[in-house]
């Protein structure tokens, strides 16, 4: 049965909202660090007026009998982590958070009962909250900015300079970030949680699997590894997740990020990621958003499916006035490429935009994964986005979304003619527009069946990129 003749029939969708992550570090409370002196985990960096620190059964309790602080190394920075604390209770004129010291300029966060203030050079605000007993406070750290939780709810999204600045790899490997505590006067508080970690995000888009250079989607341990967007309130960056894809059960593997070059770590996206078993490599092709929207490409020298990884990437050469749009070159706006290795040719698609008629997809050959690269076919109507070249049963097909203005349109190529199409069905489409042709056939037990996973343009915030909720589809069985 052909890809388009297929109904694929809605299993579930839902919407991973920051309950992905991946640790990265933690304040543990169950040994007495405080008073024993053959262990030194979390160092003193400052201390003023008479503040007495304790930990009793999994709780630091920090208080002052006057005006005083401390302050504790928790460890070295990272510019997308969460930092986060878990605060049992406070008494009178206490504030707890955290603190970012490093060359590019220092960051103070700071809550007490009533009020949330966020202190550095640039910027230096307060914000009312409530806090009541076992109140849980987040601070994300995005490309450009901050993102201040409290008990789930967003209080703040804060761009600042500084944090453009420490995207910079000398600069934020020498960076610390330490856990604060002030005291005004008489007061005390206790944590009994305090946590970094890799934050998956408030919604998740252009999801791709980690494929072979043959198109057959990475299996391991009955689970499939899948790049994603990961958005944030403002921003994003591009993690890896597995997917056990008969159960809705996701996990976050990795995270992936870019050098073009500069020595700035950038948070692009819509990465398409092979594994050539010819050359015992990993292949890389990407859109540099960071660096005039073309794409960039590279070689990954270990596995980028687990933890945080870089990796260099090579820009395209800019676009040259007069070049035609078929030429390999980078035109701003190029976006969400594919990548495929078939009948001793690499093959590559390039979603790429045309002045009045919207997004196309180009076709490219070549002897090599990188260059050399000659167009030989385009997509004739415009506003694609998300293709993917789809190993099916009977070859191979090339399926995207489609259309600014119609809902859940996904159109279905032949690999060798993209003057044609068909369109994929289902029972209960996405209800959005310009999802992702995002079909994997995978073994179910004795038998096959295709699985299609995408996603919607529903916002989580006033960020114009913050969607979407995941759909999972389902084809029936095949023997």
């Amino acid at each position: 049965m052909k890809l388009h003749e297929i109904t694929f029939h809605r299993r579930f969708s839902v919407n991973l909202y920051r309950n992905l992550r991946l640790p990265m570090g933690e304040m543990c409370f169950y040994k007495n660090w405080v008073d024993d002196a053959r262990g030194d985990p979390y160092p003193l960096l400052l201390r003023s007026g008479d503040v007495s620190e304790n930990l009793f059964f999994g709780r630091y309790s920090v208080g002052a009998s006057d005006k005083g602080g401390i302050r504790r190394l928790l460890g070295s920075f990272f510019p997308w982590n969460t930092y986060e604390l878990t605060l049992d209770k406070m008494r009178r004129d206490a504030s707890v958070g955290f603190y970012l010291q490093g060359d590019a300029g220092n960051l103070s966060v700071m809550l007490t009962k009533k009020e949330l203030t966020v202190m550095c050079d640039e910027f230096t605000k307060s914000y009312s909250v409530l806090v009541i007993r076992n109140s849980v406070f987040s601070l994300t750290f995005r490309t450009g900015g901050i993102t201040l939780y409290l008990n789930g709810a967003r209080i703040a999204d804060i761009s600042l300079k500084m944090m453009n600045a420490y995207r910079e790899e000398a600069v934020f490997t020498r960076a610390t970030v330490s856990l604060q505590a002030e005291f005004q006067g008489e007061g005390s508080l206790t944590l009994s949680d305090v946590r970094w970690y890799l934050c998956g995000g408030i919604s998740h888009a252009d999801i791709k699997p980690i494929r072979y250079e043959d198109g057959t989607p990475m299996m391991e341990n009955g689970r499939v590894f899948l790049t994603v967007s990961s958005r944030l309130e403002e921003q994003m960056y591009q993690s890896v997740i597995s997917w056990n894809p008969t159960l809705c059960d996701f996990r976050m593997e990795g995270a992936i990020f870019y050098d073009c070059g500069d020595g700035f770590w950038c948070s692009d996206v819509a990465a398409s990621i092979i594994f050539d078993r010819n050359g015992g490599r990993w292949l890389v092709w990407m859109t540099a958003f960071s660096h005039g929207h073309i794409l960039g490409r590279g070689v990954c020298s270990s596995d980028p499916r687990y933890g945080i990884n870089v990796i260099n990437v090579r820009l395209m050469d800019a676009a040259k006035e007069g070049d035609a749009r078929s030429a390999f070159v980078g035109f701003a706006g190029d976006e969400d490429p594919d990548l495929l290795y078939l009948d001793g040719e690499w093959h590559l698609t390039v979603c790429r935009p045309e002045p009045n008629t919207g997004f196309h997809y180009y076709h490219f050959v070549s002897d090599a994964p990188f260059d050399g690269f000659s167009c030989v076919d385009r997509t004739p109507t415009g506003e694609k986005t998300g293709g993917m070249f789809v190993k099916t049963e009977d070859g191979y097909v090339f399926v995207c979304g489609s259309d600014f203005h119609t809902r859940a349109r996904y159109d279905v190529y032949p690999i060798n003619d993209f003057s044609t199409f068909e369109n994929l069905h289902c029972d209960y489409d996405d209800g959005g527009f310009r999802g992702w042709g995002t079909v994997m056939l995978l073994p179910v037990g004795g038998k096959r069946r295709y699985v299609w996973i995408t996603f919607d343009r529903q916002n989580a915030s006033p960020y114009n990129w913050s969607y979407g909720n995941l759909y999972v589809f389902d084809s029936d069985y095949l023997n």
